[in-house]
């Protein structure tokens, strides 16, 4: 049991940070995210499923 705490406290520390950006063309909503891989895909997976409500436009 310690081994294997002691060896996933290590695969975390060693694990490099990952960097990832989204951007919706129609509402103007922007996501930069740098984290753990295991979180950058869950905040990508929410910002894709976002209800995409268009900003109007002005002249």
């Amino acid at each position: 049991m310690l081994t294997d705490l002691i060896r996933r406290i290590l695969t975390r520390l060693t694990t490099r940070l990952k960097t990832a950006t989204y951007s919706c063309g129609k509402c103007g909503l922007k996501v930069t995210v740098t984290d753990d891989p295991d979180r950058v895909s869950r905040v990508l997976d929410l910002a894709l499923a976002h209800n995409c409500k268009p900003k109007p436009k002005t002249l």
